[in-house]
């Protein structure tokens, strides 16, 4: 049997041997080529070399092409190699396609991309600077990625009247000298630009101010960051934000909302697209989010991340921020709270992010207490949640998180690198008066309070807290216990009778101007009388969208001699018209100022 089974095969053999030798076209191998290039990355003038594998009988070799066509040259080609360098004069990270196309077949081809990354220069300081006349700020300077020539020029804009370089050396850096004197807040723009590519350039304003100092930041009331839409009422400053440790990996931003009603930075995702986020993540790979809630149904939602965040001449590292996501994924409904409206864009949101300077060190505590961290109730408040990377359901509970996992007040990690100091006690609100209404004002926030000699608490009053960080207003015959100073409010909001407007019940439109006043008393001490106006808001905003500042603009809050424990009723919120004319203090829990109670506390 086996010798049968063995001639059987041979045989078939010998047939199809037959069948070739009579001239039929014998089976060819596939065509295919394996592409290796010497590196994924290149910096510009640099280059690198790519081989080709071509599995072809014939070794007719390949054909060399990349696009963008006019974004670097190819040389050296051969059959099988080819060396692509990258050029010089460009500012944005470009990715080229390197394609080896058969010579022996044109339908066969293969392709690679390489990542071409531009010259980098970062200053540091990198964010805007204050200074006072005559002060001096002290600039380093890096380039990345340069070919040869590591140095950079540095031009000042406006070059005269705006003061002067000193030591610059093109390789570290230079000394800004402001000028002596200033009248009045003036601005001068540093640009660093590389001597190999002068795309590559990096840029800061440095305002000198008649009196302030490195420890003081810009603030503007001027409709906000939108094109097209204005803001009202809203305080907006600059920061810029880093990733940790890194000062080129960084976005300079405008548009930053400044708020003493809230506690941390919250940025949107879609204005630091260059930044890696670093989300905390648990051991099943889900991703610590956080909630931000308002009561009219409006969220935030995103996932917590370390940056180092940089205002005025002030450094805030690892700051734990709230990275608002761009994407429209399911929220528990526990954070959304029946809410529809996820304010994760520029034109929702009004602002690019949201700076909580409050009096809390994160955005979990009150008065000393961490309500997060499972220290004083099992269950937390729906600010922290655990999801996998797909998104929450909608069915998802709140979890505890420990108070170094928490979105942080960066004041209370401020140190200003010019002067050695920590001015992390609090922050100082300054706004010029406004009368009726007003295009656009300019003021200041000063950090610390009793740290340097521009932020001493002086004669302003302080107002003590309570146990839910809130203080008195007595108002027309109304003990108002929840009352608070929140420059992140549009309005004067407090409980009245006075008339809404028909078509936007959210403020009062009184029949003429409104002389009132309300006392406001701290909880251990602190009392002042407030007077303060209100105008009918359709004819404020009769001049909207020109207008930004509303010194006279108010709403109504819950609902008039009505107040139970916690109710809206109880409140009157002392929103950004209050901070119009007055240099208003927020001391931080756990801090401490000179001369001054135990914080938490307002002042004014």
């Amino acid at each position: 049997m086996r010798k049968v089974g063995i001639l059987v095969p041979l045989a078939g053999l010998m047939f199809l041997i037959g069948c070739f030798r009579e001239g039929a076209t014998p089976l060819q191998a596939p065509i295919s080529i394996a592409l290796t290039p010497s590196d994924t990355i290149v910096t510009g003038g640099h280059a690198i070399s790519v081989t080709a594998t071509v599995y072809e009988q014939g070794n007719q070799g390949v054909t060399w092409t990349f696009s963008p066509s006019n974004f670097g040259a190819l040389s050296q080609a051969t059959g099988t190699s080819v060396t692509y360098t990258a050029p010089m004069g460009f500012a944005t990270p470009t990715t080229v396609t390197i394609t080896a196309t058969s010579n022996a077949n044109l339908n066969v081809s293969s392709s690679v991309q390489i990542a071409v990354s531009p010259i980098i220069v970062a200053l540091s300081p990198p964010s805007p600077q204050t200074i006072n006349p005559g002060g001096e700020i002290i600039f380093g300077v890096t380039v990345v990625n340069y070919l040869k020539n590591a140095g950079v020029s540095f031009t000042l804009t406006p070059a005269s009247g705006a003061g002067s370089l000193i030591d610059v050396e093109p390789t570290i850096g230079a000394i800004y000298v402001a000028p002596a004197t200033v009248s009045e807040p003036t601005t001068v723009t540093l640009t660093a630009t590389s001597l190999e590519n002068a795309a590559a350039t990096a840029s800061l304003k440095i305002t000198i101010l008649p009196s302030g100092g490195s420890n003081v930041a810009i603030i503007t009331v001027d409709g906000g960051p939108v094109p097209g839409q204005t803001y009202v009422n809203g305080a907006f400053t600059n920061i810029t934000i880093c990733n940790p440790g890194s000062t080129t990996a960084c976005e300079t931003l405008g548009g930053i909302l400044v708020d003493t009603g809230s506690y941390g930075l919250r940025i949107l995702q879609s204005v630091i697209p260059l930044l890696k986020i670093n989300p905390f993540v648990d051991e099943n790979g889900n991703i610590l989010e956080n909630c931000a809630s308002s009561p009219d149904g409006s969220y935030l939602w995103g996932p917590v991340s370390p940056f180092d965040i940089y205002i005025a001449g002030e450094l805030a590292s690892s700051s734990l921020v709230q990275v608002i996501s761009s994407s429209n994924t399911a929220v528990p409904d526990s954070c959304s709270n029946g809410g529809t409206t996820n304010q994760n864009t520029a034109q929702l949101l009004g602002a690019n992010g949201i700076l909580g300077v409050g009096p809390e060190p994160t955005d979990c505590m009150l008065a000393g207490v961490n309500y997060c961290d499972g220290s004083v109730q099992p269950i937390p408040p729906n600010l922290y949640y655990t999801c996998p990377a797909t998104g929450c359901a909608t069915t998802d509970s709140s979890i505890i998180v420990k108070d170094d996992q928490q979105i942080t007040n960066p004041v209370t990690l401020l140190f200003n690198n010019t002067t050695g100091v920590n001015d992390n006690s609090g922050v100082i609100l300054q706004l010029p008066d406004v009368s009726g209404t007003q295009t656009a004002v300019t003021g200041t926030m000063t950090f610390g309070i009793g740290t340097e000699s521009n932020n001493l608490l002086g004669n302003a009053t302080v107002f003590t807290l309570d146990s839910n960080d809130n203080f008195t207003t007595l108002y027309k015959g109304q003990s108002l216990t929840s009352s608070f100073i929140d420059s992140g409010s549009k309005a004067l909001y407090f409980p009245d009778v006075l008339p809404t407007c028909k078509d936007d019940p959210q403020f009062y439109c009184p029949s003429s101007l409104t002389n009132l006043s309300a006392t406001n008393k701290g909880a251990t001490q602190g009392e002042n009388t407030v007077n303060f106006s209100v105008d009918n808001a359709d004819n404020l905003f009769s001049s909207y969208p020109g207008d930004a500042a509303f010194d006279t603009l108010a709403g109504p809050e819950g609902t008039y001699n009505s107040c139970s424990q916690g109710s809206a009723s109880c409140t009157f919120d002392w929103g950004l018209p209050f901070f119009y004319g007055r240099s208003v203090y927020t001391a931080i829990d756990g801090e401490s100022a000179p001369g001054a109670p135990k914080t938490p506390w307002w002042a004014y």
